[in-house]
């Protein structure tokens, strides 16, 4: 703890404030002569193969179509509507609130401040520069020089608009590393265009050069690291290697390697579960750690053993909640990736990350579980790892039960059914970060149909207000008590405390009738009328029948209430009070309510957002009642299949 805490006032207080000084004072000089490595280079990107079987992934329509929005200046992004963003962008501004931030030091910029409703996430998000990838799909497979033109001219205009640590895109280290991500990815495509000249290339090495400077001496490290530390690590491997030939280089990509080698067995738990509690950043810092394996793998200076097999569980995690193209939405989802190659990817497509996941540890279900190939193999692995992808045998994905005890999930499996069920910690071992008060919740989808669903996100700065409703016990399908939250909020991103101390009590998949999990949490032992909850997950072999049962462990008087929060395309159907059918296109269940007497169960409207920015109505079922002391009783749902 006090090597941290030296760690912490060091980078913070000491090494960024004499970056700030040298700054201020013009001594950082430019690297005009800089001569980078293309660690990618094997990937032979305008190989005619490489052309033939991207084409082979999607259509040439689709590819000339996505680039041709950006040379018109269009883009989409965080809930916006496609947007024409002028004849030349403007980096510092917010296009869907209008909001346009000043061009002063990065310091002086306060990320959190929303006015009138502006997010910065917007103009980082656009200068995360994922729009290079489109255009290099298309310069890929017809060599057109309006691709390369309009890549360079983005890049440059930025580098102009953006001066060195003025402005908002260098407010944030995790922003300006996924930028030099996705710039160095996309020179190895462009640097082949009769564009890319000497004054050019000069230009961008050197604001590369900045990049890495930039993130080294403002490291967002602190008492709980998370994946924006990671981002940052990221960012100087990618850059260090960009520049190997020197010695900063190399002392960059030394720095974070190791660094990156620490914080994977500190945020990510043994069975693969990162500790942030998100299914969405769960894929975010599988994609931040894999995109620097990649590299290292590249340079030949591999990572560990131990690294690689807890990335690896890291895969087998994210394919373990798959369902086709959705997810369940358990935790914060701002839509965050590193590299995007899809103008239009639904936010929830993790498919393609399984891919990777799949040619790296030739792991026979993690293809299968991706069902077919993505270009992201084609452009990240090259022509050998596409091949190796097309090597590797599919299997029967077996509906199997698995327990990740560690990061405190269950996945269960049944004769069409799937529950992902949470029992584990609120988020970053105490702190909250980017998990919710969503101890005991679950998600229920039936024939890949998502019924039972987390509320999901919606934004962050922007409504406060919003923010905490989402992230509340009330937005998820658990148990609240006497009106208090699981745990309660310090900020938007903070917690005071976790008190919850949640456990798998037990679990049982071997019986030939029933099967079952128990878990149970004790953040209501705080309360004036101390009281356990417990949940009971059990899956009826010879009823097919799923229930969900609550209990308790109490010594008063306590007001309860359980939520079932339904998908927006979930319809209600009543047959009695305690009896109701719920369709999803033509799929159907039957849920029957086990309550205690004078329960009230009502049907209520309620908000949903499938991904950051957008917000729906939706339906939940409300049910409220009140229990005294030493209540015995098990209560809950029972949901059957209901066939045509």
């Amino acid at each position: 703890m006090l090597i941290q805490k030296i760690k912490i006032a060091y980078i913070h207080f000491i090494r960024k404030s004499f970056f700030i000084l040298k700054v201020k004072l013009g001594l950082y000089k430019k690297n005009p002569d800089l001569i980078p490595y293309y660690f990618l280079d094997s990937n032979d990107f305008l190989n005619e193969q490489i052309k033939i079987e991207l084409l082979n992934i999607e259509s040439e329509q689709k590819i000339l179509e996505e680039a041709e929005l950006i040379i018109q200046n269009k883009f989409q992004t965080l809930g916006s509507q496609l947007t024409y963003l002028g004849e030349k962008i403007n980096w510092q501004q917010d296009f869907k609130s209008g909001r346009t931030w000043d061009k002063i030091f990065y310091t002086k910029i306060n990320s959190k401040e929303s006015i009138n409703g502006s997010d910065i996430k917007v103009p980082w998000e656009l200068s995360r520069f994922h729009q290079s990838h489109w255009l290099a799909k298309a310069f890929i497979i017809n060599s057109d020089e309006k691709y390369a033109n309009k890549f360079f001219d983005l890049i440059l205009n930025w580098i102009e608009q953006n001066p060195f640590c003025y402005g908002v895109n260098w407010n944030c280290a995790m922003e300006v590393a996924i930028r030099a991500v996705n710039w160095i990815f996309a020179l190895h495509i462009f640097k082949f265009s009769q564009s890319f000249n000497e004054q050019i290339a000069k230009k961008i090495y050197n604001s590369l050069y900045q990049h890495g400077l930039f993130i080294r001496n403002n490291l967002e490290y602190g008492r709980r690291n998370g994946n924006h530390y990671l981002s940052d690590l990221m960012g100087l491997i990618w850059i260090g290697a960009f520049f190997y030939k020197y010695r900063f280089g190399r002392n960059w990509f030394r720095f974070a390697k190791k660094e990156l080698e620490k914080e994977i067995l500190i945020q990510v738990y043994e069975d693969g579960v990162d500790y942030e509690k998100s299914t969405f950043y769960q894929r975010l810092v599988t994609e931040i750690l894999t995109l620097s394996y990649i590299v290292a793998e590249r340079l030949n200076k591999p990572f560990s053993i131990k690294f690689k097999e807890r990335l690896h569980k890291m895969f087998e995690f994210i394919a373990s909640y798959v369902l086709g193209d959705e997810v369940p939405n358990v935790g914060d989802c701002d839509d965050g990736r590193i590299i995007k190659f899809n103008f239009f990817e639904k936010v929830s497509e993790m498919r393609n990350t399984l891919v990777i996941g799949a040619v790296i540890f030739n792991d026979q279900n993690l293809k299968s579980k991706a069902e077919k190939n993505f270009v992201d193999v084609l452009l990240l692995l090259g022509l050998d790892g596409y091949k190796k992808f097309s090597e590797i045998q599919t299997v029967e994905i077996l509906t199997e039960h698995k327990i990740f005890p560690d990061g405190g999930y269950a996945v269960l499996n049944h004769n069409g059914f799937f529950i992902f069920f949470d029992f584990g910690d609120i988020g970053m071992n105490g702190w909250g970060g980017h998990g919710h008060n969503d101890i005991l919740s679950f998600e229920l989808a039936y024939k890949g149909k998502r019924f039972f669903v987390d509320s999901g996100t919606y934004l962050y700065t922007p409504d406060p207000e919003m923010r905490q409703k989402f992230r509340s016990t009330y937005s998820h399908n658990t148990v609240l008590v006497d009106n208090t939250e699981q745990a309660e909020f310090l900020n938007l991103f903070r917690i005071k405390e976790d008190l919850s101390k949640p456990q798998l009590t037990s679990y049982n998949f071997n019986s030939w009738d029933v099967n079952s999990v128990y878990a149970e949490h004790s953040a209501y032992l705080r309360l004036k009328n101390p009281i356990k909850v417990i949940r009971i997950i059990e899956l009826n072999l010879l009823k097919n029948s799923i229930k969900v049962l609550d209990a308790f462990e109490n010594n008063g008087e306590n007001q309860i209430e359980v939520f079932y929060h339904l998908h927006p395309e979930v319809k209600i159907r009543k047959f009695t009070d305690t009896i109701y059918e719920l369709s999803r296109d033509n799929v159907r269940i039957k849920i029957e309510f086990w309550t205690p007497p004078n329960s009230e169960i009502k049907i209520e409207e309620y908000v949903y957002s499938e991904s950051y920015g957008k917000i729906q109505n939706n339906l939940r079922f409300r049910i409220r009642f009140k229990i005294t002391k030493r209540f015995k009783k098990k209560f809950g749902i029972e949901i059957f299949p209901l066939e045509d």
